[in-house]
This record gives structure tokens, C-alpha cells and sequence, in this order.
């Protein structure tokens, strides 16, 4: 069982905070899935709050059906990642969560992210200020170290507890390998002997079983799962099956195009079809990546010029391939 301060996280399977992936629609769509204990927000800057930037105000909106949900920030000035850890309490969340892992170097740049495993006393003066700013769980997410020399990241959660961190999610990568190669589950192990406080284990759980063999093998409380979800939205359910002992299948493509078309009817609630275009042109890759012949759909897909061209095309392909008859868009 995964518990962070008195919530109960169960199924202890987490999904990960992803740069214009994990808005609001998206993991709404996730939850209705099932088997997804807890979401994470994007990643969302403390500078951007403290400016007042329209779209990262946006970014702290959520539906109450996405409870249990953490908010993650990143920054490096410690005022201003505790006003935006306020920010964040006072949106609603239930968690807040600082990124220590990020590897993108506008990020590592500016001092925040992955490049804070470089400087503990800074790390530790942050974590500080934005424990003592909010009374909700505050949680750290970090990469193992900053590269193959230097892990570290026993280290760094030992002060993370010490600041009164609830809870800790290592990606078993270090910054400088990016997200190639394979992550070492070793690592995770290491960390849940060292700390008295949960470990998330995430990194490489590309199918159900990998989840259950994490947890086996390291002995963390809880997994997060981050990639995979993109191609298959079904993983998070199908874990919590395996979990159990449970069969699972796969989807059927029909299945893929209503979760599809229930993302767009989530997004269409308060975003316009001008906007959506582009988004849903990289879902509707993601969710239909596995069926026979997709490569001929990807091309038709970014040629669309509408949303309802995009839908049609979707439509026409799962008809000719097999996938049962044309479900209706949306709004026609």
C-alpha cells in the first residue's frame, strides 16, 4: 500500500507528469480508465506563476474526479518555489511536488530541474521553504544523479526527509543519459533500504508485468508509469490486473477510437477546435499507433487541415481496417 501523509494512494500506480501531455482532459481520461491511484499535473514554473503567465495559471486547474492529484513545480529561487508550492495548495491539490529530475537543458540552465542534484544546500534551502509554506504532503521527484560519477540520489532523499518530504519518485536514469538506455532498477532498491519514508519506483515500465516485477524487485511502495501510457492509455488498468493476478487484454481498435473521441469531448469543454488541431493530430497517433496500417493513417492525419477532417479520417480507416463500423464525431 502506497500512503503519502493521510491519503491512501490505491492502486499505488502513478501516473507521471509529462510536458504537454498530462493536462487536465488527459488524465481525466486516464482515471475513467481505471486502475490510476494518483495523477501529477505538468511540470509547472514557479516563474511562470510568479509572472502571472496566462497558460501556466491554466495549468493549476483540475476536475475533482482526478483526486488524488499532485501539482508539480520547478524553480530554483526558493521565495518563489514556496509561493508557488501556496499557489498550488490553494488551487486544491493534495500533493505538491517539486521536479529534481528534469533533464531538458532550458530547464538545468536557469539552476532548476536535474541541476539541483548538483547542489544540495540549495536543494535542501528549497525544500525547506516550500514545506514550511503549505500543510498539504509535499513530495520530490528525482533522477538517480547527474550522471554515471556521480549518483547520488540516496543522498539527496535523505534531505528531502530530513526537510519533511512524504514521499520520493526516482527515475532510475541519471540526467545526462537522458531517457535512453535502461533504467536501473538498482537504484530503487538502494533508495527504499535508505529512507523511512515511500518510495515511487519509475522508469522503463513498458508493459503490465513490469509493474508488479518493479515492486518485487526493489521493494518500492508504489510505481509510476510515464511513456507507455502514451500508446496504450490502458497500461495503468492492466497493471493493476496483473498486480492481482488478474488476466488482462488488449484493447480492441474500436475501443482505441472511443477513448480517443472521449478525450476530445473532455478537451472540447473549454478548449477551442482551432487549438485542438494540433493536439489531438499527436493523440490520435498515440492512440492508434498499434493498429495495422497506422503509418497510412499518420500521413492522412497530419494533412488534416480541420478537426473534422482529422476525425473522418480516423473514422474512415478504422471502418476499411476491420475496426467496426464509423463511431459518430462528437458534435455532428
Amino acid at each position: 500500500m502506497l500512503t503519502i501523509g493521510s491519503i491512501s494512494v490505491d492502486p499505488p500506480l502513478v501516473l507521471a507528469p509529462m510536458s504537454g501531455i498530462t493536462d487536465s482532459p488527459f488524465r481525466r481520461v486516464l482515471k475513467e480508465l481505471g486502475g490510476c491511484g494518483l495523477v501529477f499535473t505538468e511540470l509547472i514554473s514557479s516563474e511562470a506563476l510568479f509572472r502571472r503567465h496566462p497558460k501556466t495559471l491554466e495549468m493549476l486547474r483540475f476536475a475533482e474526479q482526478e483526486r488524488p492529484l499532485g501539482i508539480q513545480i520547478f524553480g530554483a529561487d526558493p521565495e518563489r518555489m514556496a509561493a508557488a508550492a501556496k499557489e498550488a495548495e490553494q488551487a486544491g491539490a493534495d500533493f505538491v511536488d517539486i521536479n529534481l529530475g528534469c533533464p531538458v537543458r532550458k530547464v538545468v540552465q536557469t539552476g532548476a530541474g536535474a541541476q539541483l542534484l548538483r547542489d544540495l544546500p540549495a536543494l535542501a534551502c528549497i525544500l525547506a521553504g516550500v514545506r514550511r509554506s503549505v500543510r498539504i504532503p509535499v513530495t520530490a521527484k528525482i533522477r538517480a544523479g547527474w550522471d554515471a560519477a556521480s549518483i547520488n540520489a540516496v543522498e539527496v532523499a535523505r534531505v528531502a526527509e530530513e526537510a519533511g518530504a512524504a514521499a520520493v519518485t526516482l527515475h532510475a536514469r541519471t540526467r545526462h543519459s537522458g531517457y535512453a538506455g535502461k533504467a536501473d532498477w538498482r537504484w530503487i532498491a538502494d533508495l527504499r533500504r535508505a529512507v523511512g519514508i515511500p518510495v515511487i519506483g519509475n522508469g522503463d515500465v513498458q508493459r503490465p508485468e513490469d509493474a508488479r516485477r518493479m515492486l518485487e524487485e526493489t521493494g518500492c511502495q508504489g510505481v509510476m508509469i510515464g511513456r507507455a501510457v502514451l500508446t496504450n492509455p490502458w497500461i495503468l488498468r492492466q497493471a493493476w490486473q496483473a498486480l492481482r493476478g488478474e488476466p488482462y487484454r488488449n484493447p480492441t481498435p474500436r475501443e482505441r477510437w472511443q477513448v480517443f473521441l472521449r478525450f476530445l469531448a473532455i478537451a472540447r469543454e473549454d478548449r477551442s477546435d482551432r487549438f485542438l488541431l494540433d493536439r489531438l493530430k499527436k493523440f490520435s497517433c498515440y492512440f492508434t499507433h498499434e493498429l495495422p496500417g497506422s503509418s497510412r493513417l499518420r500521413n492522412l492525419i497530419q494533412r488534416s487541415a480541420r478537426l473534422d477532417d482529422l476525425l473522418r479520417a480516423v473514422e474512415d480507416f478504422l471502418a476499411q481496417s476491420g475496426g467496426g463500423p464509423a463511431v459518430r464525431c462528437p458534435g455532428d
